[in-house]
């Protein structure tokens, strides 16, 4: 069966430029977003309990806030709504995933879902043969004179039933010939049941290292899609890898002889006892397994039936880089929130938790993708960035911004759940922040984070990679350490103690200017030097290979990077700065500024992604890495144009804490591209200070309801105005009138509102001026103001967080989902009764500051 179209067309605007008498004449494009450039959503389907009026409805709401993709994954039911949920994989439970399907043909949505129902894969249809499995050591002293055929090993009693004795090894005890030491080696199965399952996928974690448990799992999936004529998919996902204590599997001495070359019977006690030679060989072996049994597996399964995978490789026992490589879309996650430090961005102290994905983290996926040649990288993003009904759009901006300068392209919220539009507020809930929902209030205003993450990886997808260096993953010196716990996964909250050299590496590549993709042995092989630089078998190229200071090779890969230096590559020793910066020019931006950002090649020239992460505003001139005589900026906030300044000093650089921009560089000129003028500095001396003046506020799409039209002396959040608004959620209407003379009316006027709590829709003299909803909060008024008295309005939508207070104070019953049911960040069950009011509305100041 032909495999779907990976990859839309991507369409464009044509624009002819008259070129300069020395030149042709050129036809210049700007990309415009695809399907695939939206915003995808985790859908969780509590119970699979869903009916085709709700999916119509549900699927609208996505459609008109802009999501391109749904992945539908079923978890477990609500309280008292059994009798409505829906077996997984039943005629029924594929003849609501074919409505989706059609529904989403007609939205422009793809379709994706999860290989199972919770994670990881398994179900009820696993036999415990082939359930995941676990190797038992039993390691005890006895007699000499003891025949092993005698001895009785003691095993815990929950293991008699389901281990089998598979090996016994005896050794002399030095110093002694009383004594002798006997190992003795049982499977068994660690019973792990599939997490968060949905009514009809309970049951063991498949063994993912055994290819026929893999293709068993497989086939029962792919025969509800054919006993019922359901289309497969466009994407199967994977979760990231969560099967725990599993590290053995029947076939695994055959495997290891296979690969390593020497029999692992013969090996126990080194095995046993930590040996690091021992243990990376039978770390490696686990990894080629995984990869060839299951994701290899997997992955030809779907292409098969016309589907691509997604997957998350990260907590893998294998090398990441390989894993991710294998599969259509890489993905990588965030869990957690970052403090930048970013001027103006409210903290929320003791309701977040620190993000376990740093730059270093987060290249993992997107280096998978360049060096094969595959055009998205996704993220699971902003998994518990926050504590429940406290996440605002401002928050998610910065750690979005982060992965967009890793590489991410193809974002997934986490997540999204299928709720009834008449269930009593706040609707099904997932146990886990962040919620992008039509329950949550922040939905009033995300589709203006939805048309961000659209522009921007608009842009990223456009092009090729331009990264500096590959950086070779010393993935053995990784799994030579800690080697008493035999089971090694590279999951997202231990790197940092599993690869700390690896992550300082990273870091300083950064620091200094560069920047690098991850490269393991096997790409590594295939890696050729072409036309002074290096370039992988899917044609990416590179400056030069960074090889981690005294870590292992390979004979064979030392063997390939000799070949590669006489040939002309530049090989660097260890993180040489010097070194790196004469095989490439460091960008200014990361390395003098501290800014983060990607760079990308198109047919034109470049263009960049760079985001101010940093506390400081930056306004000065900079260098670039690349040869531009001409550049284009693109705001990723409004879709506007503007010519960038560009001569022999460098690029004039502009980008107050936590803005991002896009730059586009060519060797032509891009004027005609431009939309828009220059945006004016918003510095001036004269401002007009609204702050004082008299303000009324009143309440639209609020609950509970606030009957009551506020007279405000000066800017007042409403929380401290007591009574029902001290609890609702929604959105508060806050007007008052400046008046200007003909000439102020005509000058350039810039709305800053100070600190916003969350998002604000602006109108003045009731055009719309657009939304402030991240840092910093100022917007162009442009030419709003006239003669006379001009009426502001601002539109200013707040939390759920007091009003989910005021249900638990008051004792409403919310929380009704079956499994864990709404914990904190720290997994911890929890009521919300003592939260102090969050602060709702405009509180600070508003000022009219005119510009140059």
């Amino acid at each position: 069966m032909r495999i779907k179209h990976l990859f839309l067309s991507q369409s464009v605007i044509l624009f002819s430029l008259l070129a300069t008498p020395s030149e042709t004449l050129v036809a210049q494009t700007l990309p415009q977003p695809t399907r695939e450039a939206r915003p995808g959503i985790r859908w969780w389907w509590l119970g699979s309990a869903v009916d085709k009026e709700n999916l119509k409805w549900n699927l609208s709401q996505y459609k008109e806030k802009g999501i391109g993709a749904v992945e539908i994954t079923p978890i477990y039911g609500v309280q008292g709504n059994d009798k409505n949920n829906i077996q997984y994989l039943s005629p029924q439970w594929m003849d609501m995933l074919n409505l989706v399907e059609q529904e989403n043909q007609r939205n422009d949505i793809e379709t994706g879902m999860a290989t199972g129902t919770g994670w990881p894969f398994g179900g009820p249809w696993v036999p415990i043969e082939e359930a995941a499995c676990k190797a038992i050591f039993v390691d005890t002293i006895v007699d000499a004179k003891h025949h092993v055929d005698a001895i009785k090993f003691t095993l815990p009693a929950k293991e008699t039933k389901y281990a089998t004795l598979r090996l016994v090894r005896e050794y002399p005890l030095d110093g002694t010939s009383d004594k002798k030491r006997v190992i003795a080696l049982f499977e068994s199965r660690t019973r792990q049941m599939v997490k968060r399952a949905a009514p009809g996928g309970e049951g063991y974690v498949i063994d993912h290292f055994d290819s026929t448990a893999v293709a068993n799992y497989l086939a029962h999936i792919e025969k509800a899609f054919v006993e019922t004529g359901t289309p497969f998919p466009h994407t199967f996902f994977n979760d990231s890898y969560e099967v725990y204590g599993a590290n053995w599997t029947p076939t695994l001495f055959d495997e290891f002889r296979r690969r390593r070359g020497y029999a692992l019977e013969d090996k126990i006690k080194e095995l046993v006892d930590g040996d690091p030679q021992t243990v990376s060989d039978y770390r490696e072996t686990l990894g080629d397994m995984l990869l060839a049994n299951f994701t290899n597996q997997w992955t030809a399964w779907a292409h098969r039936h016309g589907a691509i995978t997604r997957n998350q490789a990260h907590g893998s026992p294998a090398n990441l880089i390989d894993c991710y490589a294998a599969v259509d879309i890489p993905e990588i996650e965030g869990f957690g929130l970052t403090d930048f430090g970013i001027r103006g961005l409210r903290s929320d102290s003791g309701n977040t938790r620190r993000n376990d994905s740093d730059l270093s983290m987060l290249k993992y996926a997107p280096s998978a993708a360049h060096i094969t040649g595959k055009r998205y990288t996704s993220s699971e993003t902003f998994t518990w960035l926050t504590e429940h009904f406290r996440t605002s759009l401002s928050q998610m901006k910065p750690d979005l911004d982060l992965m967009f300068c890793a590489g991410v392209n193809h974002a997934f919220f986490h997540g999204t759940c299928y709720s009834p539009k008449d269930d009593p507020w706040p609707g099904w809930k997932f146990y886990a922040s962040v919620d992008m929902s039509p329950t949550n209030s922040i939905w009033r205003d995300a589709q203006n984070l939805m048309d961000y993450i659209t522009r921007c990886q608009t842009y990223l997808q456009w092009g090729q990679p331009d990264n500096d260096f590959l950086v070779y993953l010393p993935v053995r010196d990784m799994w030579r350490n800690d080697t008493k716990n035999l089971l090694m996964q590279f999951d997202i909250h231990s790197m940092a103690k599993k690869a700390p050299e690896f992550i300082k590496t990273i870091l300083d590549i950064d620091r200094a200017g560069f920047d690098c993709d991850y490269i393991s042995d096997h790409y590594l092989m295939s890696t050729t030097f072409r036309k002074g630089m290096l370039e992988t078998a899917a044609g990416t190229r590179y400056r030069g290979i960074i090889i981690p200071k005294d870590c292992r090779l390979p004979e064979t890969v030392a063997r390939h990077l000799d070949t590669l230096k006489k040939q002309g590559a530049i090989i660097i020793d260890g993180n040489d700065e010097k070194a790196m910066e004469e095989a490439a020019r460091p960008e200014h931006i990361k390395r003098e500024l501290g800014l983060k950002m990607i760079r990308r090649s198109n047919s034109y020239g470049h263009h960049y992604f760079i985001a101010n992460l940093t506390p400081n505003d930056v306004d000065t001139r900079v260098k670039l890495a690349i040869d531009a005589r001409h550049g284009l900026w693109y705001d990723p906030l409004t879709g506007e144009t503007y010519v960038a300044d560009i001569n022999g000093d460098g690029l004039s650089l502009s980008l107050k804490s936590g803005e991002s921009r896009i730059l586009i560089c060519s060797a032509n000129s891009l004027d005609a591209l431009a939309t828009t003028s220059a945006p004016a500095k918003v510095e001036s001396a004269k401002e007009i200070d609204l702050t004082s003046r008299q303000w009324t506020l009143s309440f639209t799409e609020e609950q509970p309801k606030v009957n009551e039209t506020y007279t405000l002396d000066g800017l007042q959040t409403w929380e401290s105005l007591g009574d029902s608004a001290a609890v609702t959620m929604g959105t508060g209407i806050y007007e008052t009138t400046v008046k200007m003379t003909k000439a102020e009316a005509r000058s350039k006027w810039m709305i800053d509102l100070g600190d916003v709590r969350e998002s604000a829709r602006v109108y003045v003299n009731d055009k719309y001026i657009g939304c402030a909803w991240a840092v910093p909060y100022i917007l162009n008024c442009k030419d709003a103001f006239h003669k006379g008295n001009n009426t502001i309005r601002i539109e200013v939508t707040n939390l759920p967080a007091n009003r989910i207070a005021d249900l638990d104070r008051r004792g409403v019953k919310w929380r009704k989902m079956n499994e864990i049911n709404i914990v904190n960040i720290n997994y911890k069950r929890t009521t919300y009764d003592s939260w102090s009011p969050v602060p709702s509305g405009l509180g600070s100041s508003v000022r009219l500051i005119e510009t140059m």
